[in-house]
């Protein structure tokens, strides 16, 4: 109350708010949603084709016009050049 209070002083009403909002809203935590062939051994065709197919439902569910497919030619997976064990993917 003392944050949204405009009687109090700014600094006050800073404060206040500082000390609030750990309260008010819950904090944000990364997690990991890295994928991998391990966990998926279909093939890469295949994923992509359930991919497109939950995508289209779900935009017809919400009563969305279809999403638009950019194709490419050639995919190429290689590996993070940071090192953060992920990957580069390359659509020409």
């Amino acid at each position: 109350m003392v944050y949204l209070d405009p009687a109090q002083p700014i600094e006050v009403r800073i404060d206040a708010a500082k000390a609030a909002i750990g309260y008010e809203l819950p904090k944000l935590n990364a997690i990991d949603a890295r994928i991998d062939a391990v966990s998926h051994p279909e093939g890469a065709a295949d994923l992509v084709f359930r991919e497109r197919q939950l995508l289209g439902r779900t935009f017809r569910a919400l009563g969305l016009p279809s999403p638009k497919v950019i194709e490419a030619d050639k995919v190429t997976v290689s590996a993070d050049p940071m090192g953060d064990d992920g990957a580069v993917v390359d659509g020409n």
